[in-house]
């Protein structure tokens, strides 16, 4: 038997075992390589999928957000129904807007009967995007003794504060006011003051609400570029 050291010759590996080795080696090295790109490009991918869009909801559903329960009138708008279930407040803030579901809407109006005869409430602030206050949307709200009407409202309805034996003082900023319906103030406090943005619209509420109303002219119209705040 003949035995080698280390070093030297008959210890060295064929070149064509190592060439195989080298070889297979490099192939794996580039399948996983490949498997890895292939991995983060379906990950990406799965990343970038589009979310779809938010779909309003049909005109007549319930929404109740809070105090309050609003009704779907149009893709973006909705109505002020009135407390929801047997919820109650002294300072009614109707929103510009509420945001449901991934949609926003509008709150345009507040409906017809919304708060009649609830008694809890004291004060109303009614903001720029309600455009209709509706038909005894207060009425014989006892306790109510001010209201602040925004920049929006352009038809305050039949009976909307009749009744509202505390109430001494309405602020109507709206420069928009177009009309006012019969007895909307009927049957109030004897010292009512209700003031107003215009001339024109002093003249047509002093032709409509009850002769002991004092109505005064003492804000200026706003602009059309008014805050969304209000």
């Amino acid at each position: 038997v003949q035995l080698f050291a280390a070093g030297e010759e008959g210890t060295d590996v064929p070149s064509e075992i190592t060439t195989t080795a080298t070889t297979e080696e490099t192939a794996t090295t580039t399948t996983a390589t490949t498997e890895d790109t292939s991995a983060t490009t379906t990950t990406t991918e799965a990343a970038t999928t589009t979310t779809p869009a938010a779909e309003p909801k049909p005109v007549g559903t319930l929404i109740t957000q809070g105090s309050y329960e609003y009704k779907v009138t149009s893709t973006n708008t909705v109505s002020l129904m009135g407390f929801a279930g047997n919820a109650e407040e002294t300072y009614v803030k109707v929103k510009n807007r509420i945001t449901y579901d991934g949609v926003t809407y509008d709150v345009t109006r507040i409906d017809t009967k919304a708060f009649m005869k609830e008694s809890s409430i004291t004060k109303v602030l009614i903001r720029k995007n309600v455009t209709d206050i509706g038909r005894r949307a207060f009425f014989q709200c006892t306790n109510l003794k001010t209201v602040n009407i925004k920049t929006g409202a352009k038809v305050i309805r039949k009976c909307a504060f009749k009744g509202c034996k505390a109430l001494r003082v309405v602020n109507i900023i709206s420069g928009v006011l177009e009309d006012v319906k019969s007895n909307a103030f009927k049957n109030t406090n004897t010292n009512l003051v209700i003031n107003v943005a215009t001339k024109n619209i002093k003249k047509m509420m002093k032709a409509t609400v009850p002769s002991y109303v004092i109505v005064n002219k003492a804000f200026d119209a706003p602009s059309t570029s008014t805050s969304t705040t209000n």
